[in-house]
């Protein structure tokens, strides 16, 4: 099966070029959500140990044992969205290394082909520049994050393997207290559907950093940002209010689709309720329309450089 995957037979351009994608991020798609999920197991598997620690939770230590118990005591319903917060939370670090990966993904993404001269071969190759800037926005905002979903989702089977490890030699049973509140199938959708819309939210964003990618001599980061905190402390000192600051936290934080103006990391718990519809429904917000047009705008701006920069 992988083998089809990778094989080009005929002409399939686009292919060759989501290939091309993979096979200069790999690190970035799979190397570093595995070494972060990796890392996590291991932690979990020292803290929470298996060998009868406690763990701390607000200032409190409990055993695996006393947990069970305590959950056990809960109605079902509070169990059950215990337990998706709980699963949901576990995916944080594999999402934030994932989000990393986007953002200097796309800030390398056409720098990088012009600084080891690769550009000179694809552009002497039967691909067209929309082809070539598609392929490395699909790998930064579909690719990268969908691949991180699917360590996360490996991640929260562990977990759940290792709750049903505390459970043994107790009164209660992992397929009632654990597996069957999980919803896993459901919370994944919600994850994906999450991310998808994530994405759409955060593409006037990205389609910047591809933008100051195709532009930048040397650092795109720097190019990327310091404009951007220019006008911003501009904006903070003159007009006394923070439009801009707003539009690219909000964004990138996915707090439109939280329906929230705290941001991420405050409302983190709201995704577990949220349902996929409800992830979906951010959409019928204008501003939603307005970022589409504006990175629209920045990525055909990408294409005629690209078009007109050989180097």
């Amino acid at each position: 099966m992988l083998a089809s995957i990778i094989k080009i037979n005929g002409y399939r351009p686009f292919k060759a070029l989501m290939l091309r994608e993979y096979w200069e991020n790999r690190r970035a798609i799979f190397t570093t959500p595995l070494v972060i999920m990796g890392l996590s197991m291991v932690l979990i598997i020292i803290s929470m140990g298996l060998l009868g620690r406690a763990i701390h939770i607000d200032g409190q230590s409990y055993t695996l044992n006393e947990m069970i118990t305590n959950m056990s005591a809960h109605k079902a319903q509070n169990i059950s969205a215990h337990i998706n917060h709980l699963l949901l939370a576990s995916t944080l670090p594999i999402m934030i290394g994932a989000w990393f990966c986007m953002v200097f993904t796309a800030l390398g993404s056409l720098y990088d082909e012009r600084k080891d001269n690769s550009i000179l071969f694809w552009k002497s190759m039967p691909v067209s520049d929309l082809q070539t800037v598609l392929a490395k926005l699909l790998n930064v905002m579909l690719v990268i994050p969908f691949v991180a979903i699917g360590f996360t989702f490996i991640f929260q089977i562990f977990l759940l393997i290792v709750g049903s490890f505390s459970t043994l030699g107790t009164d209660y049973s992992a397929w009632d207290l654990l597996w069957s509140s999980s919803n896993l199938p459901l919370l994944v959708f919600s994850e994906v559907t999450y991310m998808v819309m994530y994405s759409l939210w955060a593409l006037p964003v990205f389609a910047w950093f591809m933008l100051v990618s195709v532009i930048a001599k040397r650092s795109p980061l720097l190019l990327a940002t310091i404009p951007v905190a220019l006008v911003i402390l501009f904006e903070t000192l003159f007009f006394h209010s923070e439009y801009l600051a707003r539009f690219i936290g909000m964004r990138l934080t996915g707090a439109h689709i939280l329906q929230t103006d705290n941001g991420f990391g405050q409302n983190f718990a709201i995704l577990g309720i949220n349902t996929p519809l409800e992830n979906i429904q951010s959409a019928a917000k204008p501003e939603f329309w307005i970022g589409l047009g504006i990175a629209a705008a920045l990525l055909y701006a990408t294409i005629l450089l690209r078009k007109r920069n050989s180097l």
